[in-house]
């Protein structure tokens, strides 16, 4: 299609009939730097990354979750705090020995372990700092270990070994 400027209305600049046009749409471009992505970026990664989870990265938290071998928990440098955390682990044999190495200077630490049938407790009780603790066995399947920390100060450390 030509335009033809003679046929624009009075008024109309030469490329204004086009613009004009009732079926001509709009649209804005925004031009942003790559210093604003990167800004917008690490704000949206703060933001996301930011829990009220006690045992967040700045208290170091290591699990090492190896179903039929070991569940292992440590978290260091926690002060004054209070949380549950729960995980699930596979152990088919259903008996284990727990080996605590904990240091607690104040606040409660309290760990639960579940068979796979779920209403059996396997462990109820703290995590001492040391000594090894053979409970009963359960039935072999998923277990559920739960931390629960109530104004805990201290490192926690303790592995839950398949026997």
């Amino acid at each position: 299609m030509v335009h033809d400027p003679s046929q624009a209305s009075a008024g109309q600049a030469d490329g204004d009939a086009l613009v004009n046009h009732p079926h001509r749409r709009s649209f804005r471009i925004v031009r942003t730097s790559h210093l604003t992505l990167y800004a917008l970026s690490l704000v949206l990664l703060t933001a996301a990354c930011g829990s009220d989870n006690a045992l967040a990265p700045q208290y170091q938290p290591e699990v090492v979750n190896t179903p039929n071998v070991v569940f292992s928990f440590q978290a260091t440098g926690l002060q004054n705090i209070s949380d549950v955390v729960t995980y699930t682990w596979s152990c088919s044999s259903g008996s284990v020995v727990i080996h605590p190495a904990t240091n607690t200077t104040g606040g409660t630490i309290t760990l639960n372990i579940m068979d796979a049938d779920g209403g059996t407790p396997i462990y109820n009780g703290s995590v001492p700092a040391s000594g090894d603790i053979t409970p009963p066995t359960g039935t072999g399947g998923p277990w559920t270990i739960r931390v629960t920390l109530s104004n805990y100060t201290g490192t926690i450390n303790f592995a839950v070994q398949m026997q």
